[in-house]
């Protein structure tokens, strides 16, 4: 459950519901065990100003007290340590200060990070979970430098939203179990408020930081529209292929869609001498894309929420397939369904050759 204070008025988040408190003090059930974190990018001295107090537990501080991080960018969080506790929140008349509330009684190894503009936060084994406190122009979060060593039990999952939230709950977006032979990815794209992996104790290494949207597709990495899964707007964006030369490409694309709604994303793979492929994708099958040859660019259409999943190799040069005589990229698209009803489409797999002119 996350709690938000923002103004002058309390914003109370409860099930993914706002809703507005106009009382300056609002009071928070806990039981002996609960967590609470407050994320906030105020002065100290308005913070100070925002007093908390649980009787039972013997508590009487101040926001400033538990908003600052540790060396590692984690928060120290308040701690209840009686039953049946109740948590008062208080903020003065005039103090206007954000901050978010965010309470957990039941995630073991629990990190919270507030994500800064000049943030640089490092892997920190235990379930760790980020939300965006500054919104610097431009800049969106990111994942970038990420490292799975396989040999050393490595692996991440990453979701939309944290723990404790119900609609939608945790959202896959990333898993580095789908592509065997990936072990670094240069940036995961992740334009959102908040998100959560899962517990790792070691075999990675990422930084998290604001950062600018790709526009060039790396080696390998994720892209994803703002407000993955739930935001359905309209989308219509271009990716560069980075290659050199006649070089040859073969790119993997593992999207994600928000299976609750029902729409169509076109993912189109441009080559070189103005040839195209076209492949539809329906939200309710998570599908794999896979393509080869002079690949300039992909342009990704949509009426709704994606996350793309991709990594790129060279294939070979025009030193041994000259592209200008004749060579032929492919395309494969797979769709897969984990709906038992749609079972009969999980083999449907489309072979297009595509012929230079």
């Amino acid at each position: 459950m996350r709690l938000y204070l923002a103004l002058s008025c309390l914003l109370l988040v409860v099930e993914s519901e706002i809703h507005i408190f106009e009382s300056k003090t609002t009071e928070i059930p806990a039981q002996r065990g609960t967590r609470i974190y407050f994320l906030t990018n105020g002065n100290e001295d308005d913070l100070r100003d925002i007093t908390i107090k649980a009787e039972k537990s013997h508590i009487d501080t101040n926001v400033s007290k538990y908003s600052v991080p540790q060396v590692d960018g984690s928060l120290n969080p308040l701690t209840i340590t009686a039953d049946n506790d109740t948590v008062v929140i208080t903020r003065p008349v005039g103090n206007t200060t954000p901050v978010t509330v965010y309470q957990d009684r039941v995630t073991d190894s629990l990190n919270v990070f507030p994500v800064f503009s000049n943030s640089a936060i490092q892997f920190k084994s235990g379930k760790n979970v980020f939300f965006a406190v500054d919104k610097p122009n431009g800049k969106i979060l990111t994942i970038k430098n990420l490292k799975v060593d396989r040999q050393n039990n490595g692996f991440l999952r990453a979701y939309s939203g944290v723990p404790g939230d119900l609609i939608p709950p945790p959202y896959l977006f990333f898993s580095s179990d789908l592509y065997d032979d990936v072990n670094f990815y240069q940036q995961l794209d992740i334009p959102l408020s908040d998100f959560s992996l899962d517990v790792v104790f070691s075999g990675v290494s990422y930084t998290v930081s604001f950062g600018e949207a790709t526009t060039t597709l790396q080696s390998a990495g994720l892209v994803m529209s703002p407000g993955f899964p739930t935001t359905m707007q309209p989308s219509d964006v271009s990716y560069t292929v980075r290659r050199t030369g006649d070089e040859l490409i073969s790119l993997h694309m593992n999207p994600y869609f928000y299976r609750e709604q029902s729409y169509i994303t076109d993912i189109n793979v441009k080559f070189g001498f103005g040839v195209e492929q076209g492949n539809s994708f329906p939200s309710e099958l998570n599908g794999r894309l896979s393509a080869s040859g002079a690949i300039n660019s992909v342009e990704v259409k949509s009426i709704g929420a994606f996350a793309i999943q991709y990594y790129t190799n060279s294939t070979a040069t025009s030193g041994t397939v000259p592209v200008e005589i004749g060579t032929t990229p492919s395309v494969q698209t797979t769709t897969k369904s984990s709906y038992l009803k749609q079972a009969s489409l999980s083999f449907l797999t489309l072979f297009a050759s595509l012929l230079l002119r």
